[in-house]
């Protein structure tokens, strides 16, 4: 009987939220749902959605302690700046997406339980195999490449061979 009060009083605060939300509608959002033409009720709510994200922008005052960061001033800056984020996840500049292929050090390679082979590179990143060719081996001092795919994805190899091996970054 307990359990059946608290379920009844947790679905009244719903009820209650969800009509409170549906009585916050603006009259102009009733006005773009009652249009009939799918082009102009769609222009309609882009302009109401650019009307109300100008009115936020608006009230928005940038805090003390946020830092602006600029641009790195030399070629080898951004050069080290597109290694050091090559293979991670996260949305990609122009510049980032032309930066395709990367050669880099082998520091340490070893091979996990399930025989899948776990690079560190002398840059301080370390790569894990996601599958690919079973014979490829690398040792420490090799020289390697690791280009992206699609969707990205990326293949390493060693300079000098055929065998790639898919592969994602860790660190």
């Amino acid at each position: 009987m307990k359990y059946i009060k608290i379920v009844l009083l947790v679905a009244c605060v719903i009820v209650t939220s969800n009509a409170v939300k549906a009585a916050n509608i603006t009259p102009d959002l009733k006005k773009c749902a009652s249009i009939n033409n799918e082009k102009q009720r769609l222009q309609c709510f882009d302009d109401y959605i650019i009307k109300i994200s100008a009115l936020k922008h608006d009230n928005i005052t940038p805090k003390a302690d946020v830092a602006i960061v600029s641009e790195p001033k030399s070629d080898i800056q951004k050069t080290e700046n597109l290694v050091s984020s090559f293979g991670q996840a996260h949305r990609y500049s122009k510049k980032e997406r032309e930066f395709d292929e990367m050669e880099a050090v082998v520091k340490s390679a070893k091979r996990d339980l399930r025989k899948n082979w776990k690079i560190e590179l002398e840059n301080g990143q370390v790569w894990i195999e996601k599958g690919g060719d079973k014979r490829a081996s690398f040792s420490e001092g090799d020289t390697i490449v690791i280009v992206r795919g699609i969707m990205n994805s990326f293949q390493l190899k060693k300079v000098g061979t055929k065998r790639r091996i898919r592969v994602r970054r860790i660190l």
